[in-house]
């Protein structure tokens, strides 16, 4: 998706300018989807296992395969296709249009959604302070665990509130820059690297920073849009879009992009079958009926690839009927106007009378 918003770039004119942030984008993707690629638990034939020291973990990769470093590469892909996207958003933008000139609705608006940006992360916030270890099944002592992460998330509500004020006094850029990078540092390095604290001393608290990563992702998607949409509103353009003007791969990119969604939708809905086991409600009812019967990865990826090519191909046969129809449509007749013979000329005038 993100290879794609780049191809797009190329058909609006002065978008040149924003290429500079592209190199960049894409190493944190690269090393992003690689952290979320590596396993925890390598799957190593014995003499490999021998050469590691007898372990089946990796000394230093092992780490990159738990699920604070995962959290954290996956809330990090997903700023940086949102930065993506407002680059593309903006490139034929000229100069921004200062918002305290737009009159009363940007000022309501960017305050609104400032205040659902706190209240998304605040409401949030006063849970962690208040929260009881005994809830969790830990001792008391572990609580300061809890009270980092709300004083951490009452900072982000303290930096909306900054973020619009000064939005709203002709400082968007900066309000944007300020909250996004604060947003990136929180969700995937203080609390990316916090996690694997937790996970070893409170592990049960580690679901909760994940719901306070996605918390501020989406506290930050909102606001920065809100201003993002009143910065430019109005902005003198570059140049119309290039409409048709796209590179081809990027078309290849699209098609790409459709088959992983659709095969990702597939694979994540047996997720829940595959975990159950032989439970209907795990713990709580049992599946004891003879025919109880739960497939492996390898067959519902099998199932699923099948699924997805009998769906593509019926999409593309539609197309192919579609192009069909369109050889095959008649021209249009020639108006009436058209058939009629042109009149001929009158004829000239013969000899005068005198003559």
């Amino acid at each position: 998706s993100n290879y794609y918003l780049w191809s797009g770039m190329t058909r609006i004119p002065g978008s040149d300018r924003y290429y500079k942030y592209i190199k960049f984008i894409l190493g944190a993707l690269i090393i992003s989807f690689a952290i979320w690629l590596t396993p925890h638990n390598l799957p190593l034939t014995s003499q490999e296992v021998g050469e590691m020291g007898g372990s089946q973990y990796h000394p230093t990769l092992k780490f990159m395969g738990l699920m604070p470093a995962k959290n954290a590469v996956v809330n990090l892909i997903i700023l940086s296709t949102f930065f993506s996207f407002l680059l593309y958003r903006r490139g034929n933008k000229s100069e921004v249009v200062p918002i305290s000139q737009q009159g009363r609705l940007p000022q309501i608006v960017i305050s609104l959604a400032g205040l659902a940006a706190i209240a998304i992360v605040g409401q949030y916030a006063l849970s962690m302070l208040n929260l009881d270890p005994a809830e969790l099944d830990l001792p008391a002592d572990r609580a300061h665990y809890f009270r980092t992460v709300g004083y951490l998330l009452a900072f982000e509500c303290a930096m909306a509130v900054l973020a619009v004020v000064l939005a709203l006094r002709d400082h968007g850029k900066l309000a944007q820059g300020l909250y996004m990078a604060v947003t990136a540092l929180s969700v995937v390095i203080f609390l990316g690297v916090y996690g694997f604290v937790v996970m070893e001393k409170a592990s049960p608290f580690l679901r909760n920073i994940a719901v306070a990563q996605f918390l501020q992702l989406i506290s930050c998607i909102i606001l920065v849009t809100a201003i993002d949409v009143y910065l430019f509103r109005g902005a003198k353009e570059l140049g119309q879009l290039q409409w048709g003007k796209m590179t081809v791969r990027s078309q290849y990119a699209l098609l790409l992009l459709t088959f992983v969604i659709t095969m990702n939708m597939g694979l994540m809905g047996f997720i829940r079958s595959g975990l159950r086991g032989d439970w209907h409600i795990f713990g709580v009812m049992r599946d004891t009926s003879p025919w109880s019967y739960t497939p492996s990865n390898y067959t519902m990826t099998e199932m699923v690839s099948l699924a997805v090519l009998v769906f593509m191909v019926g999409v593309a046969f539609m197309f192919w009927l579609g192009g069909i129809a369109a050889k095959n449509k008649a021209p249009d007749k020639p108006t009436a106007e058209a058939d009629r013979a042109t009149p001929e000329p009158p004829a000239p005038p013969g000899p005068s009378a005198g003559g």
